[in-house]
């Protein structure tokens, strides 16, 4: 595990494997300071970089869900709901007096 850390590179790990990997550097992170060494570099830069990754994939799962769930709500609306929503939209498409 060790080694995956100081080696982590934005690799295709899913989001268990990269949790896994911020729970091993927190824990690396605790051990050098209970046993008073100091910290290496890496093991900040490397935490951060799990982390930034761990918040994108969520970001990406937010988006995600959300373009199912307005896929989800379009597909509920009435034939005269959507026939109201295109002519609304169609008067701002066409120009004024015309």
């Amino acid at each position: 595990m060790l080694d995956q850390f100081k080696n982590y590179s934005n690799d295709s790990l899913d989001l268990d494997e990269l949790v896994a990997l911020a729970a091993f550097g927190r824990q690396l992170r605790a051990e050098y300071e209970a046993q008073r060494v100091s910290e290496p570099e890496y093991v900040a830069t490397q935490l951060n970089a799990v982390r930034r990754e761990i918040e994108a994939k969520m970001a990406d799962r937010r988006e995600a869900r959300k373009r199912e769930i307005k896929a989800q709500l379009s597909g509920l609306k009435t034939a005269a709901e959507k026939r109201a929503e295109l002519e609304k939209e169609l008067e701002t498409l066409e120009p004024v007096g015309a």
